[in-house]
């Protein structure tokens, strides 16, 4: 069940980033900063003074003359963006500070719900095929029978009722 639980969880987040891409608009922004970000998975921020922290980038892009930035979640430890890169960012059109970069969350969130239904799919198939092996335990019915078998001198036969 936990499993299970955790794939409806990111198949409902995986719905969301479905539906953002969907109705996102498309347009062009430029790094104006690389900062430090934790990397995907782990939720402490980079030491201050880690010589090489991984890092994100501030993009900033212009929608209907308004400026806005945007900066992902989650750093990189081997950032192939520079300052001054051109980017393509993905924003909301009822609400543009909503935003993100063209691709980002596209790979891992399905591959993790994929993950998460396959594991407990295989989980709940084994359990399912071994529920009896080791019991060891007579179910109640067959007990009964035998009990009343065992208790049976006359020799006379019984009959079983189903």
């Amino acid at each position: 069940m936990y499993l299970l639980g955790i794939a409806v969880i990111f198949g409902y987040h995986s719905t969301l980033s479905f539906r953002f891409v969907n109705n996102a608009v498309t347009t062009q922004g430029t790094v104006v900063e690389l900062v430090p970000r934790s990397t995907a998975g782990s939720t402490r921020p980079p030491a201050p003074r880690t010589p090489n922290p991984p890092t994100a980038p501030r993009v900033t892009y212009t929608v209907n003359g308004i400026q806005h930035s945007y900066t992902p979640q989650h750093g990189r430890y081997r950032q192939r963006l520079k300052v001054g890169d051109t980017v393509l960012v993905q924003y909301n059109p009822d609400n543009p500070a909503q935003a993100r970069l063209r691709g980002e969350g596209r790979i891992l969130l399905p591959l993790l719900t994929s993950g998460f239904v396959t594991a407990a799919i295989a989980v709940g198939a084994l359990l399912f095929l071994t529920r009896r092996v080791g019991s060891g335990t007579v179910p109640a019915r067959q007990r009964a029978l035998q009990e009343e078998l065992a208790g049976s001198d006359d020799g006379q036969r019984l009959t079983v009722r189903r």
